[in-house]
């Protein structure tokens, strides 16, 4: 019997949002919500795959021919086809589509009965470690709660632990030093300032966290000051990372081409697979660590899963570690509630990675709708 192509009849958004018991707060904000988005495609043979992110906006929304009607093999083509015009004598814009783009690829490993790691080349390992992303502001000031939480991570597994700064240099410290001296030397520390520094207030403060041994310090400034990065490579020693607000070809353009940061953190919801796919290449042949940035429900964790099975480590020496990739430890009332399986760490502080069709794992409906605040249909 001749391949038929499953054809997409409709691409539901299902926008979501839930109260947490306790807000908690970071550098630039604070919250006492939290919220997603979940990108749903239908096709006219009955399968349903599924992403966490950006499903193209107002532009899918005007232009639904982009997508429907077609197959989701022309995953990379619709990835593409979302550019919005640049205008005259301009290049079009980045694409802002991952969610869509994690369930093109869904429905492409539910149609090929093999999981999504397989169709981006094969896993290099079918557990990935998760660093931990916890430890924000809850108790202003309170190093020794921070400290405390801290080691509640490492004990549950956890080998390496993100902590949140970006309150002042003195308070940075302090914190730091504090939730440093609790943890075992074995056990890494990050720490990310969600962009709360200038260049110069941030190149004094690295040379004052550099005795801490730190695994890398994520956006000390704004991810756009690609000057001010170029100077915290020269200020102090410890790694920078970033990448988690930008699309596919401004990190390609501006952190990979020029190698102006230690690790890449792109965040599938932006990105995709057909993105992530590239920056995963693009990353290897500059020597780069690639770790993908995570926060979002576990349709997302699922995803971040299958790609960082597939990311090779830059170079091959016996003892690197693994890629890693973000799992979010923060109160969420709905993260876990969207899918039937359970994303949790194992024994020896990794995570199985999905090996059933496409995305491997189960959407339940019903939580989706519970949570769900405002539904888009694209058709």
């Amino acid at each position: 019997m001749p391949w038929s192509d499953p054809v997409i009849t409709e691409v539901h958004v299902h926008k979501l949002s839930g109260q947490l018991r306790e807000g908690f707060g970071w550098s630039l904000n604070y919250t006492k919500t939290r919220q997603a988005t979940l990108v749903e495609v239908r096709t006219e043979s009955g399968l349903t795959g599924w992403g966490d992110g950006y499903f193209g906006g107002e532009y899918l929304l005007h232009n639904p021919s982009l997508v429907i009607g077609r197959s989701p093999f022309e995953a990379e083509a619709i990835f593409d086809s979302l550019r919005t015009p640049g205008g005259f004598q301009k290049r079009s814009s980045p694409p802002q589509c991952g969610g869509l783009d994690v369930a093109l690829w869904d429905l492409q490993g539910q149609a090929l009965g093999k999981p999504i790691h397989a169709l981006l080349g094969g896993r290099r390992h079918s557990r990935v470690e998760p660093y931990c992303t916890a430890l924000y502001w809850k108790h202003w000031g309170d190093g020794e709660a921070l400290a405390e939480e801290a080691v509640e991570f490492e004990q549950q597994g956890y080998r390496t632990i993100k902590m949140k700064i970006g309150y002042g240099p003195e308070i940075d410290v302090r914190v730091v030093r504090q939730v440093r001296e609790a943890l075992k030397p074995e056990t890494a520390l990050a720490v990310d300032a969600n962009c709360a520094y200038d260049a110069g207030t941030a190149a004094m403060l690295g040379r004052m966290l550099e005795p801490f041994g730190l695994a890398w310090w994520e956006e000390p400034i704004l991810a756009e000051d690609y000057a001010g990065y170029a100077r915290l490579r020269q200020a102090f020693s410890i790694p920078l990372a970033s990448g988690e607000s930008m699309t596919t070809d401004a990190i390609a353009e501006h952190y990979v081409a020029p190698r102006l940061i230690d690790i890449v953190q792109p965040d599938i919801e932006s990105v995709g697979f057909t993105g992530g796919r590239r920056l995963t290449w693009l990353t290897w042949l500059q020597h780069q660590r690639l770790i993908p940035h995570n926060w979002g429900t576990a349709v997302r964790t699922a995803s971040e899963l299958h790609w960082t099975s597939t990311i090779p480590t830059p170079t091959d020496a016996l003892f690197q570690r693994q890629s890693m990739f973000e799992f979010d430890r923060t109160e969420h009332p709905f993260r876990d509630a969207v899918i039937a399986q359970k994303i949790d760490i194992e024994e020896g502080g990794l995570i199985t990675v999905p090996s059933g069709p496409g995305l491997g794992v189960d959407v339940i409906p019903d939580a989706v709708a519970q949570f769900t605040t405002e539904h888009l249909v694209v058709k």
